[in-house]
């Protein structure tokens, strides 16, 4: 995984290791430990980080020994954040900084938890509530008919409406609201998965359950606090979710820059 592999402790696990086969897919002699957590399954990766599904130390022991399966409060997402990485300049930096600032601040249901921080020489490691359901984007894509019902559209845009507001409340912008950082805590419940069939291919995704279904707003990259009458000027997120009136003023102001480029340089 190039620099994004976080720096770890290795740690021999026990002979009944092959009893956790649903909680550990590492190899039988050995698991990658960070953070306090058993690194599983990488679940996404970045220019500088990686994410992965991690299992509390103490309650994967005592998983092995039962040979039960760890419980849903053992499992977080654990952010693995590369110092090494070139792209991770001064100013990533200090929205990394704002981003655990505003986490370790604020709660609300509909907002991706903070549990922990930790940092190393060459890592920093946030402690994220884990969401068996996938993101909102994976959700869309894998169902029969390529879209989600109006039920459903409701019941998510009311947990999104939600988390939107108590930010706002709060003085907070996120800035880059996008399918893919809207999580779910879990699997769709029945009478929602019959209104909304997955495809034939999509049928034997895991999904796990670690609590109620339920939205929540995840990476704070871009967010930042807005007091009294300041303004957010700078342009920043992701340009397919931009709102239209925002991409013309970005187009107006490049085409007036180089307008005036042009005119200096003549």
């Amino acid at each position: 995984m190039g620099d994004e592999q976080p720096d770890h402790a290795t740690i021999a696990s026990s002979s009944s290791d092959n009893t956790m086969s649903q909680a550990s897919p590492a190899p039988a002699n050995t698991v990658k430990v960070a953070a306090g957590y058993v690194l599983q399954q990488r679940l996404g990766s970045g220019s500088f980080a990686s994410v992965y599904k991690g299992i509390k130390l103490d309650e994967y022991r005592q998983s092995i020994n039962s040979g039960q399966p760890p419980p849903p409060h053992s499992i977080a997402a654990i952010k693995a954040i590369s110092r090494q990485s070139k792209k991770l300049t001064k100013k990533v930096l200090e929205n990394l900084e704002l981003e655990i600032a505003i986490l370790q601040t604020y709660r609300h249901p509909n907002i991706c938890c903070l549990h922990d921080v930790q940092k190393t020489e060459r890592h920093i490691y946030l402690v994220l509530e884990y969401c068996g359901g996938g993101d909102l984007q994976r959700l869309i894509r894998t169902r029969q008919k390529g879209r989600l019902s109006e039920k459903l559209c409701r019941r998510l845009v009311r947990d999104l409406a939600a988390g939107l507001r108590f930010l706002w409340g709060k003085q907070v912008v996120h800035r880059d609201i996008k399918p893919q950082n809207l999580l779910l805590t879990g699997p769709l419940p029945s009478e929602d998965e019959a209104e909304n069939p997955a495809r034939e291919n999509a049928k034997n995704i895991a999904q796990e359950v670690t609590g109620g279904f339920m939205l929540q707003i995840a990476d704070f990259g871009f967010a930042r606090h807005l007091t009294g009458v300041d303004m957010a000027e700078t342009m920043c997120g992701s340009p397919l979710y931009m709102a239209p009136e925002i991409l013309v003023s970005y187009i107006h102001s490049t085409i007036l820059q180089i307008s005036i480029l042009s005119c200096l340089h003549y």
